[in-house]
């Protein structure tokens, strides 16, 4: 793998001379405001009961599924089938 110089020469969104110092001033408030909305949102949801059903939506099932057989039951009935197989092949012989 190739080794690459550090992305640290990224150019900032915008140039200091596309925007007046007003237009500076009002992104910044706009930016400020929506990030404590965004805060405020995942806080209310997070203590909620919105957040508790998407918190047990989002986790992982870990156990046994019950619709899914388990690999013994399959490898019993697979090993009943065969003898079955062998008991027809040797009656019918």
């Amino acid at each position: 793998m190739a080794v690459q110089r550090k992305h640290s020469d990224l150019p900032p969104r915008y140039e200091d001379k596309d925007l007046t110092n007003e237009q500076r001033h009002r992104f910044t408030e706009v930016a400020n405001a929506a990030h404590k909305r965004r805060e405020f949102y995942r806080r209310a949801l997070g203590k909620g009961l919105m957040g508790k059903v998407k918190d047990r939506a989002f986790k992982g099932q870990f156990g046994r599924q019950q619709d899914k057989p388990s690999r013994v039951l399959q490898a019993v009935w697979l090993i009943v089938f065969l003898v079955l197989g062998l008991w027809v092949m040797h009656v019918f012989a």
